[in-house]
């Protein structure tokens, strides 16, 4: 699954109401899913051939802005962690809470990774003739 999917698969089921005897299944298999989804992200963004690999490559110059990026892989797959061991919590709304935070989370994570390939390949430094 897509990694944009597997986020709004979670913003669709957190928003089932928490009476609903499918609202813990539901999030519990969102939560699966985009754990899958963010692991094969991870896989196509670190790494020896990876996309921050061809980002340091093409545009050195962003290297440190890389940090950012896998510092927030880090964060993120805990969250989801996180989330996970909660999904058995009485405490619904606060699980609630929890996943529109990681979910805000993934989507800034996702525009700073955005940023930073239109910094590497579509701003004009100069120089070129």
């Amino acid at each position: 699954m897509e990694l944009v999917g597997g986020i709004q698969r979670m913003e669709h089921a957190i928003q089932t109401p928490v009476w609903d005897p499918a609202w813990r299944p539901g999030v519990s298999r969102a939560v699966a899913l985009l754990k899958a989804a963010f692991a094969e992200h991870v896989d196509r963004t670190e790494g020896p051939s990876g996309l921050y690999a061809g980002v340091v490559g093409d545009a050195p110059r962003l290297a440190r802005y890389l940090t950012v990026l896998v510092d927030d892989h880090e964060t993120v797959r805990s969250a989801l962690d996180g989330l996970e061991g909660r999904l058995d919590s009485c405490d619904h709304e606060a699980v609630r809470c929890e996943a529109t935070q990681l979910i805000q989370a993934m989507w800034e994570h996702r525009q700073r990774g955005a940023d930073l390939l239109y910094e590497a390949y579509e701003t004009d430094l100069g120089g070129e003739t």
